[in-house]
């Protein structure tokens, strides 16, 4: 079934002028693995909002409206080098018009607990049309449709992503004459190129590769169990999605969580593991709730049972120690809680000023990560010490790119304008050229000297035939090429 895209144009005439004011930036979303030296890497965000006044004219009139084109870029902290990058870029941009176009990574994860190979799921939504697109380190890119994804998991026996799509919001297939079917997991094997090649959109994908529940995560050290959501209700998978058993009726309508993302932490051997609200924090008031499933042996078999931690708190945060399953650190608010007892009894161990976004324990050893808005701590011995500061500097200084990069366009598909964007990490010649699948040359947009930084492009495909189409960029040595899907 073909989704069908409906965006609103406005038409004005003039590029913004900007006036600045000072915000608060602040650290939220902490998360981390150890790597194959037992190096800690960590990941964090820094959400800097930038409040503005934008004006545009119109028709000789001059009109202002208030904007935030914010970044929430994820950075990644090497603990041993103790040095810190972007690693991937969140932000919502500001086109010509004075609209704000985001760029927003829904979910994220390294293959292989690889920092060079990460995978990411963008979200943008602009006027009434939007897409999410799942980009791996390799450049393989696939359109999921507008969503909030729920799961984006790697299975390691298979080389494949594991990837949500909305609980209710988008109808994958329908077979003429049935019900409708929502299939709600795609597999994507990552050593199968073609199929990345030959399918560029959700609906256009084999019944082979689809899961028919919402997968939240795979068990660790058991890559065929997948945990998720079937209907209402909280399910396993011991066969990679195959089948699945119920386990908690009515889940959903019991903790109403119809617009949240959830992920599991799973503890071996899945006698306890917990959903945790992981969406990104930006402003007050979240809620991040954390949700503890316990499995108890009965004389007949064994009953899984549910319960909320910290039921009557906001903002929490969990961290298990893995080499310890049944200790947990927790957080609410400003605290930070210690239990050995997955949960049921805990005892106050930290207090900061600032309120706590992220925990993350180091597996054997005593060291605790603890992130709060304004800083980045290193607790060893039951003592915390700040390794990282919120900048407190909201200036919009210009930010140059380190690396020539190609940006997927947006919108896509898209019909008959879209928006293509490339990064330049210094001033140089750069070619911007489209082709159909051929390898025919349909236009040039840039055949010239770019500065350095992002340089956006618009492309009016109105002559051109549905399809899709190459893009490809010649800049400093560097040639990047990607897809874009013109749909009429």
């Amino acid at each position: 079934m073909k989704r069908l895209l409906f965006t609103i144009s406005f038409v004005f005439f003039s590029f913004p002028l900007i006036a600045q004011e000072s915000n608060p930036n602040f650290f939220h979303d902490l998360s981390g693995f150890e790597d194959s030296t037992g190096t800690t890497q960590l990941f964090y965000r820094l959400y800097e909002p930038k409040n503005r006044i934008c004006s545009y004219q119109e028709d000789g009139q001059t009109y202002t409206t208030n904007i935030n084109p914010y970044k929430n870029h994820i950075y990644h902290l090497n603990t041993e080098l103790n040095s810190d990058s972007v690693i991937l870029r969140d932000y919502v941009q500001l086109s010509a018009f004075c609209q704000e176009v985001p760029y927003k990574i829904e979910s994220y994860i390294f293959v292989d607990n690889k920092v060079t190979k990460p995978v990411a799921i963008y979200e943008s939504i602009y006027g009434l049309s939007g897409n999410a697109t799942l980009e791996t380190y390799d450049e393989n890119i696939f359109q999921i449709g507008i969503a909030n994804p729920l799961g984006l998991s790697y299975q390691k026996s298979t080389n494949s992503l594991i990837v949500t799509s909305p609980i209710y919001e988008i109808l994958i297939k329908a077979v003429s004459g049935y019900d409708a079917t929502l299939k709600k997991t795609y597999r994507f094997p990552l050593n199968q190129d073609s199929l990345w090649n030959e399918k560029s959109y959700y609906d256009d994908y084999p019944d082979s590769l689809l899961i028919d529940f919402s997968v939240l995560g795979i068990v660790d050290y058991d890559d065929e169990i997948f945990i998720g959501f079937k209907d209402s209700s909280l399910v396993l998978s011991y066969d990679s999605g195959d089948t699945s058993e119920v386990i908690i009726d009515n889940f959903f309508e019991k903790y109403s969580m119809l617009d949240v993302s959830f992920e599991p932490l799973i503890i071996p051997p899945s006698k306890v593991f917990y959903l945790r609200n992981k969406a990104n924090y930006i402003g007050n008031g979240i809620t991040s709730d954390i949700i503890r499933v316990k499995r108890f042996v009965i004389f007949d078999g064994y009953v899984w049972e549910d319960d909320e931690l910290l039921e009557n708190s906001e903002n929490k945060r969990i961290s298990i120690d893995y080499s310890n399953p049944d200790h947990l650190y927790l957080s609410d608010t400003t605290k930070v809680f210690f239990s050995e007892d997955y949960g049921e009894n805990r005892q106050e161990i930290l207090e900061f000023e600032a309120e706590v976004t992220g925990l993350y324990k180091k597996p054997d050893s005593d060291i605790l990560y603890v992130l709060t808005k304004t800083d980045l701590y290193k607790v060893e011995n039951g003592q915390p010490t700040s390794i990282k500061q919120v900048p407190v500097s909201n200036e919009d200084t210009p930010e140059i790119p380190n690396a020539v990069s190609l940006k997927q366009n947006y919108p896509n598909p898209f019909n008959p304008t879209t928006t293509i964007q490339f990064e330049l990490d210094k001033s140089t010649f750069a070619k911007l050229t489209v082709f159909d699948v051929l390898g025919r040359k349909v236009r040039e947009l840039v055949n010239e000297i770019r500065p350095a930084g992002t340089n956006t492009i618009e492309f009016n495909a109105t002559n051109l035939a549905s399809g899709v189409y190459l893009y490809r960029l010649e800049a400093n040595g560097v040639v990047q090429t990607k897809r874009l899907t013109l749909i009429k």
